[in-house]
């Protein structure tokens, strides 16, 4: 069978990690620039608080003082998901991680109550290592599984925080509970054409006849109704697919008309994009940098623009790809204009293993590759910053608006399940003397 972990509240559950005063209290994690929620607590929930609601709205549906507001720090969360799906990964057999906060697996065992007992001590050990609590839910499908995780995320009587759906009858009178909305892989266009045959439920949809379901939609819906039948034919990450182009932008604090300051911006997306690049094993034969305005301010004029620049090797070197996004930067910048946000786009990509040189280029490809390398190994190991290019290395004034950041002078040790704030300038990596398994959350 399958299995379905999933990270309740995920970024509000980081947050309660690193403080613990903020279980029991209302709390939203708003998204870049502190625009809109995009994690809620249960205690939000119960507020009305609807998910994407903006954060001005908020005083529409509660006191706004009732409710804590956080800026959301995805390095953290990163950091967090990454521990994990490593305690996953070492317990069970074909981790699939979906997303941050969810990942299916392979059940170990044939029998129901053995797997259940399994699972709920695997729940217990990531909340004692970690501090985020998890649910499980395990079917004969990924479809099935996903429903399962929902419930025991979502009913109070599940205290061990595992669901399983395998015998018919119970997967039949879950099915019918089961808007079709909810159904993995059910989108917004393909929710309303169901709607408008009459089919309702996953039941229903189940039910359907196969060879109508793949006449009218494809054989990727039929294969969902086929889980939710039953049948494992779901394919969630059998190879990395390479994408096809790679993008990192951002809407800044607030309007920048300064060049210099845009710049910096234009080096960091670089020089962000170049890494992921190099974690796919990709380079990119072409660079595109855009910058806009901010249509809604009426004191200054707008403006929009791109450039892009052909690379006469294929590369993924921070600093040829840094090189040609400002080459592009310097060709669209207008002095008298306010910029809101700008973007680093790489294109027409291919496997670096496969790079065709041009006989007209003089620079060393052999010593860029061990250089990134060296750099990305350096990075890895200490801090994802600790060595970057010297524009970056100045004040950020491009960030987004995060006014309502968490504080980030505390370190916290966890020790089977108890949380203690120690300060930061503690020796964190000195545990000679300590014997006990613990693991340690820098902010």
């Amino acid at each position: 069978m399958y299995g379905l972990i999933d990270c309740n509240n995920f970024f509000v559950s980081c947050e309660r990690v690193f403080n613990p005063a903020l279980n029991g209290h209302p709390v939203v994690v708003l998204s870049n620039n502190d625009g809109c929620v995009i994690a809620r607590s249960n205690e939000a929930k119960a507020l009305g608080i609807p998910m994407g609601c903006p954060a001005f709205q908020i005083k529409d549906h509660t006191d706004p003082r009732q409710v804590v507001q956080l800026s959301a720090r995805h390095i953290v969360y990163a950091d967090l998901s990454h521990r994990i799906m490593s305690i996953m990964g070492s317990e069970v057999e074909g981790l699939e991680v979906y997303s941050v906060d969810e990942a299916f697996f392979r059940t170990p065992y044939d029998d129901v109550d053995q797997n259940h007992q399994f699972l709920a001590r695997l729940v217990t050990k990531v909340h004692r290592c970690v501090g985020v609590p998890v649910s499980i839910g395990f079917a004969p499908s990924r479809s099935l599984a996903k429903i399962a995780s929902h419930i025991a995320k979502k009913d109070p009587r599940i205290t061990d925080g595992v669901y399983w759906l395998v015998r018919p009858e119970a997967i039949d009178i879950i099915l019918r509970r089961t808007p079709i909305a909810d159904v993995w892989g059910i989108g917004r266009r393909l929710t309303a054409s169901l709607l408008g045959k009459g089919i309702d439920t996953a039941y229903k949809f189940a039910h359907m006849p196969s060879g109508m379901v793949r006449a009218l939609y494809s054989v990727t819906v039929e294969r969902t109704q086929r889980e939710l039948r039953g049948e494992d034919c779901q394919v969630v990450n059998p190879v990395t697919i390479a994408h096809r182009s790679l993008m990192t932008s951002r809407t800044f604090g607030h309007v920048l008309t300064d060049r210099c300051q845009v710049q910096d911006a234009i080096v960091h997306f670089a020089q962000a994009t170049a890494k992921r690049l190099r974690d796919e094993h990709q380079v990119a034969a072409a660079v595109m940098t855009y910058v806009r305005g901010d249509r809604f301010r009426e004191d200054l004029p707008y403006y929009s623009n791109s450039c892009e620049m052909r690379l006469r090797t294929p590369s993924s070197s921070t600093m040829t790809l840094v090189h040609y996004a400002l080459v592009a930067f310097n060709a669209i910048f207008r002095d008298g204009f306010g910029y809101r946000k700008a973007g680093v786009m790489v294109s027409e990509l291919s496997p670096d293993s496969s790079v065709q040189l041009n006989v007209w280029d003089t620079e060393d490809h052999g010593k860029q590759r061990a250089l990134m390398q060296a750099i990305d190994g350096i990075n890895q190991r200490y801090s994802a910053h600790v060595v970057q290019l010297a524009p970056e290395a100045g004040e950020q004034s491009w960030s987004p608006n995060q006014s309502r950041l968490a504080p980030r002078s505390k370190t916290l040790r966890i020790y089977t399940g108890q949380i203690y704030d120690t300060d930061a300038s503690e020796d964190c990596c000195d545990t000679s003397n300590d014997k006990t398994p613990h693991t340690h959350h820098s902010v």
